[in-house]
């Protein structure tokens, strides 16, 4: 029973013990995707652990995978055995802790674990049917990505349910503020075969989500940008073709969440089936 386990050890088959978002990034990291370097901590230390302290020797053994990772500050992030599969997402239903520290990453692992007996997980469990067993979690450590632009992308269109087109979401700064919905975000239609941009609406973005002054704060985007669009053409056709990769890899439509750092490299944070098809 391993209490860690880094991503370069975990693939798609290893859902019971890192969750299906834990799954999922050992699968796009070890096929060679763009993902932050990471580990997870098990399912193992949560059904040994959730109700006592943990051991010093297990604790030690996760600062010190933290400290493997080279980071200053790294996301925490909950993975359910249930989650991602291809009839529930789970989407927003657990808790992510973004920009953690070193010094504060042992409580937020536990914040994590009790997000799972939450009364709106508890809720959501109970509309989808699911079993006790299923209703455990592993925990994310991953490197955090400085996000200039991120955003999601459909690899079939969701609401036309068109699966000859990418249909992508972005918006400046952290993820967060648009997976909550408290951004409209720009959105566009790729053509998945030639990946001509089809059509865009680029909305104003008031304020975005950063780490600054050591913590995350909301802050005003720049008056120059808001009603700009938060990624180039360019990147839109980068992220759609690489979007057409990672549904090639899993065999079949995905919804993936990614970020672009303030180099203008594409990181790939997450990658789930699509449920609503």
């Amino acid at each position: 029973m391993k209490f860690i386990k880094n991503f370069n050890e975990i693939n798609i088959n290893d859902i019971t013990t890192v969750g299906g978002k834990g799954a999922s990034l050992g699968e796009l990291s070890n096929a060679g995707f763009p993902v932050p370097s990471g580990f997870v901590i098990t399912t193992y230390a949560y059904q040994q652990f959730y109700n006592q302290e943990l051991p010093v020797d297990v604790e030690e053994k996760i600062l010190k995978a933290f400290d493997e990772l080279d980071a200053k500050r790294v996301a925490v992030r909950s993975s359910a055995v249930a989650e991602d599969s291809s009839s529930a997402s789970w989407a927003g239903q657990l808790e992510t802790y973004l920009n953690v520290t070193k010094d504060n990453l042992i409580e937020n692992v536990r914040k994590c674990w009790n997000s799972i007996k939450s009364e709106r997980m508890l809720s959501y469990a109970a509309q989808q049917d699911l079993s006790e067993d299923k209703m455990i979690v592993a925990v994310i450590v991953q490197k955090m990505v400085e996000s200039a632009a991120s955003g999601v992308m459909f690899t079939a269109n969701p609401i036309s349910k068109d699966r000859n087109e990418i249909m992508l979401e972005a918006g400046y700064g952290l993820g967060e503020m648009l997976v909550q919905g408290f951004i409209t975000p720009n959105n566009f239609i790729v053509d998945k075969k030639t990946f001509r941009i089809k059509s865009r609406d680029i909305q104003s973005q008031e304020n975005m989500l950063v780490f600054k002054d050591g913590q995350n704060k909301e802050i005003p985007v720049p008056e120059s940008k808001r009603n700009k669009q938060a990624i180039s053409n360019d990147e839109v056709v980068e992220l759609a073709k690489m979007a057409i990769k990672i549904e090639k890899h899993f065999g079949n439509p995905q919804d993936i969440e990614w970020a672009i750092d303030d180099k203008s490299k594409v990181w790939i944070v997450q990658s789930r089936p699509i449920t609503t098809l």
